[in-house]
């Protein structure tokens, strides 16, 4: 099996989220009978796995990785994931690993 799986959930991405969420509440005193609660504790841990991408992206394409590669992981096409990711776009979050 090859080690560059595309994104898929099951229940081991499940468990590992929810695994989050009660440890990103417990963090924040939060309760999870809340349902806005737990949509702005999914959002908070969306946002923070969208941006420690860049960093991993821009190691694969200094290592030789393609655009192809790369946006078979995330699930999206070659373009789309240069315009989001390549450091010469126009639409690339600058945040990480590009702030110091």
């Amino acid at each position: 099996m090859s080690p560059h799986l595309p994104p898929r959930t099951g229940e081991d991405s499940y468990d590992v989220l929810d695994d989050a969420l009660t440890a990103l509440a417990a963090r924040r005193g939060a309760w999870l009978g809340d349902e806005l609660t737990v949509i702005g504790l999914l959002a908070s841990l969306i946002a923070q796995a969208e941006r420690c991408l860049p960093e991993p992206i821009t190691t694969a394409r200094l290592n030789g990785a393609s655009w192809e590669q790369i946006a078979a992981l995330l699930g999206t096409g070659p373009h789309e994931a240069r315009l989001r990711f390549d450091p010469d776009s126009s639409l690339a979050d600058r945040r990480w690993p590009y702030d110091t």
